[in-house]
């Protein structure tokens, strides 16, 4: 099983270096619903994925087209240009496991 990477053009590049496919998404206004619906038909189609990495701005979509399915499994990467109110892992933690993990310091 392979993974693939959706993203925005300017972090596609290094993840093609490294040999992983992926759909290059343009977030202009005009294009992104389409072109967001079309990336996950792709990904659909396909029966090679075992993991889908998508910035976490769009990550919401996948998470609703991809419900109640096996595989692929759908995770997210940061993006800069969301701003959090707490600690990036906390977020996920919560929204992942249900609850935040406190670890205490030596």
């Amino acid at each position: 099983m392979k993974p693939v990477i959706v993203a925005t053009s300017d972090l596609v590049d290094g993840f093609r270096l490294a040999g992983i496919p992926v759909y290059e998404f343009d977030d202009a206004p005009d294009k992104s619903d389409s072109q967001l619906a079309a990336i996950i038909q792709a990904v659909l189609a396909r029966d090679d994925v075992g993991i889908v990495l998508v910035d976490e701005r769009y990550m919401a979509a996948f998470e609703k087209a991809f419900e109640g399915r096996e595989l692929p499994m759908i995770a997210s990467f940061p993006a800069e240009e969301v701003q959090r109110d707490e600690a990036y892992i906390d977020e996920l933690t919560r929204r992942y496991l249900g609850q935040k993990i406190y670890v205490e310091g030596t």
